[in-house]
């Protein structure tokens, strides 16, 4: 590493290592790269750490996956094997799922399920399959899990372009690849992307010498942490890529060289990556992030820069990539802590600036401002239960682990002070730069809170039970790692899934209801379900949960 990229490194290990320490992160691995690969990597844990991590660890990459999996579709474009706007069934016949938007289709794109709209999240299919899903710890075949997608029915219209993250949708082109190549998913990635790319140590499969190197990551909840879960996720081309820093870099300085390797091996035409990085999922009105999603890549702008890549997010890993190409260069961060996406992302944008000014190319950003926490004393003071002047909705304030919380749009959101009433939205979820809007946070003398533009009253809790009809379907569902929980506040039902994301749940008839939430916003929640084994549960969307005794 020659002496200037010493000091681009070091400059970005100061963002990195102000998170780690700031948010007791268990470990942030970055590489940052271009056409020639990395030129800065490090691996940074708490201070007083005995460091674990290196460059032979293994990180689960999560949703990254999916770059993977549609490289691979659009190979077989390329040969002529494919018509990526057909409709699914031309290569899987029994693959037909019910469209209720077919009479009238509300856009211009066509009433199929095509598999251009499938690596766009624009199919309309639900986000989870029914097996194989992200709280389902059995891997069942690929083949069965699209099965039971085959006559599922659609969660949009696939005529109008919006992009609807499916989960399900890419396991769908995993399985067409596996048909027309003849080979497991896993075998092709390796023999057609992984291999010739140099990414020795990457695998679409748990395999024991991967488990072994697995860098170990953390769940969390505002009471502690706890360590990952580790098992193979079900729909394999979705999530479920293994990989080290180094093998990433290298994947990722090929995409900068327009599909070539450095020893001129082509994994795809430099025409293909143009297509798969225009925008084909048009993001929801009011959105706040991307620009849009193209291919299995998220395309938006860095600093007036167009971007590609992805976020990951599986089981104590939040990975995040992202590539400037016309600027030549890429960023990656690994996190080892569970939903630290926004935080990944945020160093990944600050490890590009500090790229680009090394170029002249853009300004150097400045460095890390620390915000103090809260003391004990302060915390107390602010502790309690607020209900908005409204009256429609009401949030707490609560003390986890020396940290001060207020549990918000469905999240635990870490506050501390940034005056003597001021405060800030400032943890794991969302920090200095992340896409969130309401992180300012004050406080009055008589215990009043204005957040969000809106007055919050300290209140008592409102204890009125839940309606009789309710009240035998609340309680605990799921597996051991993963628990979903039915609760009643605020006069609603709400639903808290995947540890910390509550979703209120808007009653559809039939002990039915429409979820509204960060991860599963317009999925149907069924009370009193039954699976095929005749255990009692939940469903969400397509996934049966069973009742915990």
């Amino acid at each position: 590493m020659n002496k200037t990229n010493e000091e681009v490194r070091a400059r970005f290990e100061e963002f990195v290592a102000h998170q780690v320490n700031d948010k007791a992160i268990p470990s942030i691995s970055y590489v940052l790269l271009d056409q020639n690969g990395a030129f800065a990597m490090g691996h940074v844990q708490p201070d007083g750490v005995k460091k674990t991590i290196d460059d032979n660890s293994v990180f689960r990459i999560g949703s990254l996956t999916k770059m993977f999996t549609t490289l691979s579709l659009m190979q077989l474009e390329e040969q002529g094997l494919v018509d990526i706007d057909a409709d699914v069934s031309t290569y899987i016949p029994h693959f037909k799922p019910h469209n209720p938007f077919a009479d009238a289709p509300s856009g211009p794109l066509g009433s199929q399920v095509s598999l251009r709209k499938l690596m766009s999240h624009t199919s309309g299919l639900t986000r989870e399959p029914k097996s194989g899903h992200y709280l389902d710890a059995f891997r069942p075949p690929l083949a069965d899990t699209v099965d039971e997608l085959a006559d599922s029915t659609l969660k949009e219209d696939p005529s109008i372009g919006i992009f609807r993250y499916s989960n399900a949708g890419i396991a769908v082109v995993g399985s067409v690849i596996e048909r027309l190549s003849g080979k497991s998913y896993p075998d092709y990635v390796r023999e057609h992307i992984f291999e010739p790319v140099g990414m020795a140590n990457t695998s679409a499969i748990l395999t024991p010498e991967i488990d072994a190197r697995l860098a170990p990551a953390s769940m969390w909840t505002i009471d502690g942490d706890v360590p990952a879960p580790v098992f193979g996720l079900g729909g394999s081309p979705a999530g479920n890529i293994f990989s080290t820093a180094p093998d990433m870099a290298l994947f990722g300085a090929m995409l900068l060289r327009g599909g070539f390797c450095a020893d001129g091996t082509q994994i795809v035409r430099p025409d293909t990556l143009t297509q798969m990085w225009q925008v084909a999922g048009l993001r929801p009105a009011g959105y706040r992030g991307l620009k849009g999603y193209g291919f299995g890549f998220g395309v938006g702008t860095v600093d007036g820069w167009m971007s590609v890549g992805h976020s990951g997010a599986v089981y104590g890993y939040a990975t995040h990539m992202t590539l400037l190409p016309h600027a030549g260069i890429g960023a990656l961060v690994f996190s080892t802590l569970d939903f630290t996406n926004q935080i990944a992302g945020q160093l990944v944008i600050r490890g590009l600036e500090i790229a680009l000014a090394d170029r002249k190319m853009g300004e150097m950003p400045a460095r890390p401002d620390p915000v103090r926490s809260a003391s004990p004393e302060e915390m107390a003071r602010r502790v309690g239960h607020y209900v908005s002047v409204k009256g429609d909705e009401s949030v707490d304030i609560r003390i986890g682990n020396g940290r001060l919380y207020l549990m918000g749009d469905g999240m635990p959101l870490e506050i501390r002070p940034v005056g003597d009433t001021q405060y800030i939205v400032d943890g794991r979820i969302h920090s200095d730069g992340t896409d969130y809007a309401h992180r300012d946070v004050a406080f009055s003398a008589s215990g009043e809170m204005t957040w969000k533009n809106v007055t919050w009253q300290r209140k008592d809790p409102d204890t009125t039970p839940p309606p009789a009809d309710l009240a035998p379907y609340l309680g605990e569902y799921g597996p051991d790692f993963n628990i979903t929980y039915l609760f009643f506040a605020d006069g609603k039902l709400k639903c808290l899934i995947e540890y910390f994301s509550t979703h209120d749940c808007e009653p559809l008839g039939d002990n039915r209801f429409r979820m509204h939430g960060l991860l599963y916003e317009d999925e149907t929640l069924e009370l009193d379900a039954t699976d095929e084994n005749g255990a009692k549960g939940i469903r969400v969307g397509p996934m049966f949960l069973a009742r915990r005794a």
